[in-house]
């Protein structure tokens, strides 16, 4: 998501230059930039506008800040402003103080309501709730069908019409989310029939679904919804899929209100809590590694991933092991979501351009598959005439299968380099050497100098902080003397 967005807002920034106090001339230079970015990515003109003026402002005869340079100090600025500009952190689902807690559901066709309500329903679920979902879109053919399919897929309570909502009780659900009616465009009935509702049951919130990438449209749907329904906040619907981003930086100033919720994929669990913060560092190319971490959490099974690690570092890696990875790995989404949260992983991506890592993953799982349980526990069976029955099983050549092969030895292989007594070039030294940074930190530690040496013997290649300290206690120079030939 804000791919665009990012890569402008990168590329005016590098064109500040300014040393000490940020020149007006630099100034002008890198904000100009920011302004066709924001066009460019969709944004409303006037909200380019105010925040322009409003960064110009923080900026003006700025020092530059202690520890950063002059391009950081503006990236810094940047970054606030569109935190404030994107309304600050938003708080997730608001319960009622009395249960249950009624959600409405509102948007035009297409914006994603139904699946939002379900994932909806499994973060409310999450939070320690028991949720209903309820069908109310009887226009839509299939509509009703489409929900039930969905919460029994999760496993979350389905109901239909205003008369479910009388039975939460009754299913003991204090969370209770309504999929409304919608529209191709915005009219006077659908308004009409929405306030009626409102009207007749106790909502506790009304969520505006608006599809990001449908650009400035979305931003005229939220000033509407605003305006005739009323809304409490915005959840903003195939962000994934949205390279500008436009969209998400006005839907709050023209609603009035905050964007709560960003949905961010196909997957039950792709819908984010909408953090400003953490969205305008992942606009600004600088990551997001709390909500990386979070979706780790949630998806990887911590006991597999332990008995993994153990057979790992024994080299008794089997490809039941590598096919836990794998699903837990796509469990987390796609790569290139997980690379939007990763300081610098936009470059990533475009090292990754053309490449499909979803197909390759789903290609290992149908050749692991296709695999006997005795060969995916014991990969050294697997010969010509295996490997070739492998292949016609699950549709690929056998040099796919060699290749699978050969990743799992490489996995086993780096595991042995960081197993004990062994962490890798560097990691076998800082076992001894002590964990910190002999370039930096004056401290004295004990080195196991037999092993140090044997290791060295053995073709070890220490980092350069190993090295140094090495060769301060003299271990290194000591041994170039043993090693040069006498003439």
């Amino acid at each position: 998501m804000f791919e665009t967005l990012g890569e402008r807002l990168a590329a005016a920034l590098k064109k500040i230059t300014g040393r000490g106090v940020l020149r007006p001339e630099d100034v002008d230079a890198g904000l100009r930039e920011v302004r066709l970015a924001l066009l460019e990515a969709d944004v409303n003109f006037k909200v380019v506008k105010e925040f322009v003026e409003r960064v110009r402002a923080r900026l003006a005869g700025a020092e530059i800040s202690p520890g950063l340079t002059a391009p950081q100090t503006v990236v810094k600025a940047v970054n606030d402003e569109l935190v404030e500009l994107l309304g600050g952190n938003a708080e997730g689902l608001r319960y009622a103080s009395r249960p249950p807690t009624v959600v409405m559901l509102a948007g035009l066709q297409g914006s994603g309501k139904t699946t939002t309500a379900v994932k909806l329903a499994l973060l409310a679920r999450r939070e320690g709730h028991r949720p209903l979902v309820v069908a109310l879109d009887f226009r839509r053919p299939a509509a009703v069908e489409q929900l039930k399919t969905l919460a029994e897929r999760q496993n979350v309570a389905f109901g239909t019409g205003e008369e479910a909502i009388a039975e939460a009780a009754r299913l003991s659900c204090d969370v209770v989310i309504l999929d409304t009616a919608g529209r191709l465009h915005v009219d006077a009935e659908l308004m009409e029939e929405l306030k009626e509702l409102k009207g007749r049951v106790r909502v506790t919130e009304t969520l505006l679904v608006a599809d990001s990438m449908t650009g400035q449209e979305a931003v005229k749907v939220g000033e509407a919804f605003g305006k005739e329904v009323g809304i409490d906040g915005v959840v903003l619907t195939k962000l994934d899929g949205d390279a500008r981003g436009g969209a998400a930086l006005s839907l709050r100033v023209a609603t009035g209100q905050q964007i709560r919720f960003a949905g961010t994929g196909e997957k039950p669990d792709d819908l984010e809590v909408f953090l400003a913060e953490r969205m305008a560092s992942r606009i600004l190319g600088m990551g997001d590694v709390l909500t990386l971490i979070e979706k780790a959490e949630r998806s990887i099974d911590q006991t597999k991933a332990a008995e993994v690690e153990k057979h790992l570092r024994a080299g008794q890696l089997s490809f039941d092991d590598f096919l836990s990875q794998i699903r837990q790995v796509r469990g987390m989404g796609s790569l290139e979501g997980m690379l939007d949260m990763v300081p610098g992983g936009g470059a990533l991506k475009g090292q990754l351009a053309g490449a499909d890592p979803e197909r390759e993953m789903k290609r290992m799982e149908a050749i692991i598959l296709s695999m006997t349980p005795k060969e995916r526990a014991n990969p050294q069976l697997i010969d010509g005439a295996r490997k070739r029955r492998i292949a016609r099983g699950s549709g690929v050549q056998p040099a796919d299968i060699n290749r699978l092969l050969k990743a799992r030895e490489a996995m086993q292989k780096l595991a042995k380099q960081f197993g004990p007594g062994r962490k890798g070039k560097d990691g076998r030294f800082i076992e001894h050497l002590g964990y910190y940074d002999p370039m930096t930190e004056p401290v004295q530690v004990k080195i196991d100098v037999d092993k140090v040496k044997k290791w060295l013997q053995q073709g070890a290649q220490p980092s350069e902080a190993a090295r140094s300290l090495l060769k301060r206690e003299g271990i290194l120079e000591r041994r170039a003397e043993k090693s040069t030939p006498t003439a």
